[in-house]
């Protein structure tokens, strides 16, 4: 049975009720040849450091507390060069503090990837639940490599948390870019299809994905630049430049500037 590694980085603004619920419902996968891989991006509260030791005890938990915030890409890269190093995983999945898999999540895209040996990465569909766990939205995905590919610039291909990968992609020298403290999984899609790595997602909702109240309200004029800047990236390393591309972008940087309210339509009505 194929082992697979969750990493999942822990800030001291998550909620220790939403870390507890995500933390449990990888270890109730119906898979069972898990472990998890837990940074700890800086302070946290006397809460958190808790239980995160009490989860700690558990064989197939390992948490690494870190002083300083170096934010979510480092965090991931370090979870990446501990399992790279320690050898013998054949996946590796993403996960944030608060969302919350399918219990069959794991199983699901491991069977996948077994049956799918020219693809990977897969991610899934998933359902945006609010903080309280009421669903809001089903957010379903482009499916196949070529769709995924040709809408780089008008669409991330994948929920981010969402995410498995095979390890070898690692093991080649892949990493997040830690000099990004956001957008950092849209420049790794880039770089990955540019060296001619497949994706997939499975259209099922895998993974419920928490819209907390402040989701809208921080994508402002830093998320409208560094979004813009990598549709840049795209352009230069995927050749993809065309006229529609470029009023995406634009019109995309515009939209992010505009107040909380329009975004929030926007999101609502537009994807």
């Amino acid at each position: 049975m194929q082992k697979v590694a969750v990493i999942i980085s822990v800030y001291k603004s998550d909620n220790v009720s939403f870390i507890d619920r995500a933390i449990k419902s990888i270890l109730d996968q119906t898979y069972n040849n898990i472990e998890v891989f837990i940074q700890v991006d800086g302070v946290v509260s006397d809460k958190i450091k808790h239980l995160l030791i009490d989860y700690s005890k558990i064989g197939e938990v390992n948490v690494y507390f870190n002083d300083k915030n170096m934010g979510l890409a480092t965090r991931l890269n370090n979870s990446i060069d501990t399992i790279v190093k320690l050898g013998g995983y054949n996946y590796i999945a993403r996960m944030d503090a608060d969302d919350i898999s399918d219990l069959n999540r794991i199983e699901t895209q491991v069977t996948f990837l077994n049956n799918n040996p020219d693809i990977d990465i897969v991610g899934s569909d998933v359902i945006e639940i609010s903080e309280l766990e009421v669903e809001m939205f089903y957010k379903k995905m482009d499916s196949s490599h070529h769709m995924l590919a040709q809408n780089i610039i008008k669409k991330c291909p994948f929920n981010h948390p969402s995410v498995m990968f095979r390890c070898d992609i690692f093991e080649e020298g892949f990493r997040y870019d830690s000099s990004l403290m956001n957008t950092q999984d849209y420049y790794l899609w880039v770089d990955l299809l540019s060296a001619g790595k497949r994706f997939a997602n499975i259209n099922k909702p895998l993974l419920k994905f928490r819209v907390n109240s402040e989701f809208h309200s921080r994508r402002g004029f830093k998320k409208a630049k560094n979004d813009f800047k990598s549709r840049i990236y795209a352009f230069k390393k995927l050749n993809v430049l065309s006229f529609s591309n470029v009023f995406h972008t634009i019109t995309l940087f515009l939209l992010r500037l505009a107040p909380t309210s329009i975004k929030k339509w926007a999101y609502n009505n537009f994807r």
